[in-house]
């Protein structure tokens, strides 16, 4: 099967020497792949380089075949995204705000926004002001958008930021639904370690910029009993080269 994305020896360095360096991996159909990491460690960062926002220094990356710098339009056609926080018109209603964004998208069926705010959880709050929404309910109506397009492949930063238990459960749920019933590909970038483990087949590990390392979830924890625990290993290993 061939990838749907991949990243080739991406790299962008900010004038605090920050960024990213010479990062590789690829993604298949149905992959829902955890990117760790550091606070600072590059993940918003590859997330971003991955749709365009900004540009890379040395690199490329393609989504389903297409050079996101040569063909950026097929590129993203198919990619639905949530990066950074969400930003929103507090004064119109989520239903109101889906439909603003469904107008980029004329093919889409009206029900789709009933059905998405559906899977998020919100709606009995459909016709509320997002200005009175919490945090963890503009999460999840961020999420709603993403996925609203029926897109292919969805690429998530800390999407459960604000969500109370409750909303972190139904998240998990949702993302492994949309994989398994609908093949939709996620990236997540988060620092919820244990929701990770359950929720994912693929992780990557961020330090400093560099992915130190990456492979089946089940396959990296032989010898290990929690990811959790795995990822600090692997976190300490890099620091110790760092010295070396």
């Amino acid at each position: 099967m061939e990838p749907i994305v991949q990243v080739r020896d991406l790299s962008k360095e900010y004038r605090n020497k920050r960024g990213i360096r010479n990062i590789g991996l690829e993604l298949r159909k149905g992959d829902i792949y955890g990117l760790l990491g550091p606070n600072g460690a590059g993940k918003t960062t590859l997330l971003k380089l991955m749709t365009g926002l900004i540009r890379p220094d040395r690199g490329a990356v393609s989504l389903f075949g297409h050079d996101i710098e040569q063909s950026f339009e097929p590129a993203m056609r198919r990619v639905g995204c949530m990066i950074e926080s969400a930003d929103f018109y507090d004064y119109v209603t989520a239903s109101q705000y889906l439909k603003l964004v469904s107008n980029f998208y004329p093919e889409l069926a009206k029900e789709r926004i009933g059905e998405v705010l559906d899977y998020v959880g919100l709606s009995s709050f459909a016709q509320d002001k997002i200005r009175n929404y919490s945090t963890g309910m503009k999460q999840k109506l961020a999420l709603a958008a993403a996925v609203l397009p029926n897109p292919e492949l969805v690429l998530l930063d800390e999407p459960t930021n604000g969500l109370d238990i409750e909303g972190i459960v139904l998240f998990r749920e949702l993302v492994k639904r949309l994989s398994e019933e609908h093949g939709i590909t996620f990236l997540i970038s988060s620092h919820m370690i244990h929701e990770l483990e359950q929720m994912c087949n693929r992780i990557g590990i961020l330090y400093n910029g560099t992915l130190v390392q990456e492979g089946q979830v089940a396959e990296l924890l032989t010898g290990s009993p929690s990811l959790e625990q795995y990822y600090i290993e692997q976190l300490r290993k890099a620091k110790e080269g760092e010295r070396q």
